[in-house]
């Protein structure tokens, strides 16, 4: 640039402009369009979880249970741990469903870090002899078959595996 501010070369004639990138707009899946309504109802199960967890706490606090609690900090520790929880999982399904909405490739890796928690609990439950959850755990099945299909892989920027399993990734 001369002194000027302006970006003329010696010869007068005005630098060539940067080429403009623009990114092709990427239609959405339908299965996107589902998966994502889908991640906004389970962020709808964890605020009604979270409210129906504050509910109990404060009818308990309410019905003059105060003196009684000496012996129930563990209690009240572990509620409020589950408060925070349901939480972090409401605000990391609705972002999740909210990013698969606009395309954006976090929003894959949120639903799939989400849909691998909800198997790995499933797992626990069935291992520990507990009740498993058999819709949930269909429904985290299918989320991570159909993110991972090719047209929904492609459509985030994630490209296909490697020879060595790794996938190749495009950020957007």
């Amino acid at each position: 640039m001369h002194a000027t501010g302006d970006s003329r070369s010696a010869t007068g004639s005005a630098a060539p402009a940067p080429p403009v990138v623009r990114h092709a707009r990427v239609r959405r899946p339908t299965v996107v369009t589902i998966l994502a309504g889908l991640e906004l109802f389970n962020a709808a199960g964890y605020v009604v979880a979270l409210l129906a967890l504050v509910g109990v706490t404060v009818f308990s606090w309410n019905q003059g249970l105060t003196g009684a609690l000496a012996g129930l900090e563990g209690d009240i520790a572990s509620g409020t741990a589950l408060m925070v929880i349901l939480a972090v999982l409401f605000v990391a399904a609705l972002s999740a469903g909210i990013l698969l909405m606009r395309m954006r490739q976090a929003g894959w890796t949120i639903t799939m870090l989400l849909t691998g928690l909800g198997l790995a609990a499933q797992i626990y439950l069935f291992a520990t002899g507990r009740d498993v959850l058999t819709v949930w755990l269909t429904i985290n099945v299918v989320t991570v078959f159909y993110l991972n299909q090719r047209q929904v892989r492609e459509a985030f920027g994630i490209g296909p595996l490697t020879d060595d399993g790794d996938a190749e990734e495009t950020h957007r």
